[in-house]
């Protein structure tokens, strides 16, 4: 037990260091009033999902072949500790990544639940006064629970069997981690039916893996893995996602290695990318992409700025969008990988 704590530790200390910077998908920070939670949501009632296809569509539904279940980033920016899930400021904000997103899963049905969010400010405020443990407590009791609750309700409801990707960003994917943990200790047989989980824009740590147990992806087609990065220019120096921790797992999302062989912009199938709240750009072969297996991160030379929000350098807000063409062909890529495994057992 005592190793097992150590190990929680370590991962919730990486966390910890990088939630207070958990807005990877929004556009610039809110000074309108929050609301306070108001405790677990009832996912019953479709208003509070983010996208779940309509019932009236079902035919449609059983059409795609897959489902995915996804967790956006931070999105609570205004007062208040943390916001309801029916907050419309947070809702927002999920809406306008939803239209800059969910085109990467086209193929799938994309479930996604709102659910209450911790503030930027008090994230820092309990990693500051209590340590790991105290944001293990806040994770587990807030965002957490809505998740596993959303998670379960879409179990019965929703899915019918079909396999399942995981997707989530920033402070979505600190949320997803957890959930993952708890289906391995309470519903390990779901896992059977995972395709991928792109756990994004949070450093990936052995001891997650571990505590899921759950593979790193190693290339472009292995299904049932995890797959993460945390993107930067090659000036960065500070990189809030990776700068306090050693070990991070990492791929590239061109050319689907771990290692450090570059891929040229050239490689790239295109990327979508957000300015403000505009509508989303598509440029074609903008974006390179190399690890640096030292600092654990994707490094670009595409022509961006980070924004004011960002230490120089740090790309976390484009994550999903330097890639967005190369992760919609990977989805389906391990898609089809996962049902050639189903038809040779």
């Amino acid at each position: 037990m005592k190793e097992f704590g150590r190990k929680r530790n370590r991962l919730l200390g990486a966390i910890g260091l990088t939630l207070g910077f958990f807005c990877g998908g929004c556009a610039a920070l809110g000074d309108s009033s929050g609301k306070p939670g108001t405790g677990p949501v009832d996912y019953s009632d479709a208003g509070n999902w983010l996208n779940v296809p309509a019932e009236e569509k079902a035919a449609y539904i059983d059409n795609k072949p897959a489902d995915v279940f996804y967790l956006y980033p931070t999105c609570h920016f205004a007062g208040g500790d943390v916001c309801s899930a029916s907050d419309e400021d947070m809702r927002r904000e999920a809406r306008y990544l939803r239209e800059a997103h969910f085109g990467i899963f086209e193929q799938t049905n994309v479930y996604a639940p709102f659910y209450r969010q911790l503030s930027i400010g008090y994230l820092r405020e309990v990693v500051t006064k209590k340590g790991q443990p105290g944001l293990l407590q806040v994770l587990g009791e807030i965002p957490a629970v809505d998740a596993i609750n959303a998670f379960n309700w879409y179990l019965e409801h929703y899915n019918k069997g079909r396999p399942i990707i995981f997707a989530s960003h920033s402070q979505g994917s600190g949320v997803m981690q957890q959930l993952l943990i708890w289906i391995r200790r309470n519903r390990p047989e779901i896992l059977q039916r995972m395709v991928a989980a792109y756990i994004i824009g949070i450093p990936m740590l052995d001891e997650f893996l571990e505590d899921a147990d759950l593979p790193f992806a190693r290339g472009a087609a292995d299904t049932g893995v995890i797959i993460s990065y945390n993107t930067e220019l090659p000036t960065a120096e500070i990189n809030p996602f990776v700068s306090f921790v050693r070990g991070v797992h990492v791929i590239n999302p061109i050319n689907w290695k771990t290692d450090e062989t570059p891929a040229a912009r050239e490689e790239s199938l295109g990327s979508r990318i957000r300015y403000g709240y505009s509508a989303p750009v598509t440029v074609p072969k903008f974006a390179d992409a190399r690890l640096n297996l030292e600092r654990g991160t994707v490094v670009t030379t595409a022509d961006i700025k980070s924004g004011d929000f960002w230490p120089p350098g740090v790309l976390h807000r484009y994550d999903y969008d330097l890639f967005y063409y190369n992760l919609q062909k990977n989805v389906e890529d391990r898609m089809a990988a996962w049902f050639a495994a189903q038809r040779l057992e």
